[in-house]
């Protein structure tokens, strides 16, 4: 399948990057998903919310990486989520993996800055929510 053609250049400010980097983007991408499942197995419900976050943010890098050879430089998180709707338009795959990037999204500020904690269904919504961006990111890497 390959790179598809380019289309309408993306409303998001972006970057071009290299295959090799799709690569590496999936690599954290599965590395914060694993410390994740660990968090979660450990009780901390906030690490867990907090991993899953950077785990669909580097698998929704790796997708658009893999797939389009461009990545999102916007310093609003939120401006990915469009990104993958921008590059994968009509893919249904695509739109449940932004869907699922956004609802990660939504946790972000919460997590990091307010204080709020997380319990365990959150931890596992969330990780769920990751599992499903990386394993999306690699089909759209093996095709």
């Amino acid at each position: 399948m390959g790179r598809e053609k380019p289309g309408p250049r993306p409303t998001v400010p972006t970057r071009e990057a290299s295959r090799a980097q799709a690569a590496n983007y999936l690599r954290k991408a599965e590395g914060h998903l694993a410390q994740a499942f660990e968090a979660v197995a450990a009780g901390r419900w906030d690490t867990a919310v907090l991993l899953a976050v950077h785990a669909g943010i580097s698998a929704g890098d790796a997708a658009c990486v893999a797939q389009h050879g461009l990545r999102s430089i916007s310093q609003t998180h939120a401006d990915q989520v469009r990104l993958i709707r921008q590059l994968f338009p009509g893919n249904n795959e695509a739109k449940k993996a932004s869907d699922q990037l956004s609802a990660l999204l939504d946790r972000k500020n919460t997590v990091e800055y307010e204080g709020r904690l997380f319990q365990a269904h959150d931890a596992e919504t969330a990780t769920k929510h990751a599992e499903r961006l990386v394993a999306w990111a690699r089909k759209i890497q093996r095709a």
